[in-house]
């Protein structure tokens, strides 16, 4: 997967994307552990017919050595796992994993989806919780993004992806998929491991062989999501809107040296000219890129902003409006929502007298945001 996560990362965070990139990180998490069920299916199967090819092997010698031999149940055990001094059927252990296998290659894929919906369509992105997603993203993407629908609407009729899908909602919805492992001992040359056939949505779907199945499945995500991600990351700068995002913020706090209590700490949207430059509601995540293209950045969870003109000063006849939070803290918004109104220098100064009666607690990261810390003596 030749993807530049660093570029993407710092091409969302240019673009005002920026939430995108969480669903960038959850997406390294679930290919890591859709790559780890792969290992382990194709190793703890190898393992199986090595054990039981090296038994077989040992019982041979016993009898030709000493002219008989006893097969008893602990030579059939001989394929169970010790993982930590826990004992696993080494059976369910590859049911197990490829069930999971599947799981989290769908996880995936619909993380992939979401990707492509956070990071082009912006602010008329769709919910994550929407049910009908792709189909949903496909509709919107098809007038502004070919390139990206093109390769969307290739996985939406790939039959790759048909089958995991239906695998995944099978045995969440229905029931789980049987999965036959057999091998013989001593007798025959049996080496079965499948997944059985079953039917979702009324298309039926043939049992097949596993281990070349889940190969196939595996390399299909990998590739998709490479080139899936290469195209997303040229196209970003084409986001849908990002209109209503702002990344910039400036603060001023003020502390008395040698005290941890903080008198006020103030927050500031600059604006050129007027009030009416921003629309009425805006969407704030605190980020900076710095030279080194670190990229820092923090949950805002401040239910105030004042808006001032550009490159005047911090003091309070300067304010001209300000934001206050519009759906409380308690949500998922990544880019949190301010509704913007026009305000004054004493609802500033109330605004600091409010905040010195209070007690705070506060959390944020100075290395994303501009701004000023004044600190002075008791008794100036």
């Amino acid at each position: 997967m030749a993807v530049d996560f660093k570029l993407l990362e710092r091409t969302l965070a240019e673009h005002k994307v920026y939430d995108a990139w969480q669903y960038v990180k959850s997406l390294h998490e679930t290919l890591g552990y859709m790559n780890m069920s792969y290992n382990l299916i194709n190793k703890v199967y190898e393992h199986r017919k090595n054990i039981l090819e090296s038994t077989k092997n040992e019982i041979i010698d016993l009898v030709l050595n000493e002219g008989n031999a006893s097969i008893t149940q602990d030579h059939l055990y001989k394929t169970n796992l010790d993982i930590a001094g826990y004992v696993i059927d080494d059976v369910a252990f590859l049911q197990k994993n490829s069930i999971e296998f599947f799981h989290y290659a769908r996880v995936s894929m619909d993380v992939l989806f979401q990707i492509v919906n956070a990071a082009l369509l912006g602010d008329q992105s769709y919910r994550v919780t929407d049910r009908k997603l792709l189909k949903n993203v496909l509709t919107k993407l098809n007038n502004n993004f070919t390139s990206v629908y093109q390769q969307l609407s290739t996985i939406k009729d790939d039959n790759e992806f048909k089958y995991l899908s239906a695998f995944d909602n099978y045995i969440k919805h229905i029931k789980t998929i049987l999965i036959t492992v057999k091998n013989s001992f001593m007798i025959g040359d049996v080496n079965e491991f499948y997944i059985n056939e079953f039917v979702y949505n009324d298309v039926f779907y043939e049992r097949t062989e596993a281990l070349e199945k889940i190969k196939n499945i595996n390399d299909y995500v990998i590739e998709t999501v490479g080139n899936l991600l290469l195209e997303v990351t040229k196209q970003v700068p084409n986001c849908l809107d990002n209109s209503q995002r702002i990344q910039q913020i400036k603060f001023r706090m003020q502390v008395q040296k040698n005290k941890s209590k903080i008198d006020f700490l103030a927050f500031f949207i600059e604006v050129e000219n007027d009030l009416w430059e921003l629309p009425n509601e805006i969407k704030i995540y605190p980020l900076m890129i710095k030279p080194d293209d670190e990229i820092y950045s923090f949950d805002f969870r401040f239910e105030k902003i004042f808006i001032k003109k550009r490159n005047s000063s911090f003091d309070r006849d300067e304010i001209i409006g300000c934001a206050d939070l519009k759906n409380g803290l308690e949500t998922n918004e990544f880019y949190r929502v301010f509704e913007v109104k026009a305000a004054s220098s004493s609802d500033y100064m109330r605004y600091i007298a409010d905040f010195k009666n209070k007690d705070q607690k506060i959390s944020l990261n100075f290395y994303a945001m501009e701004g000023q810390i004044v600190a002075y003596e008791d008794g100036e």
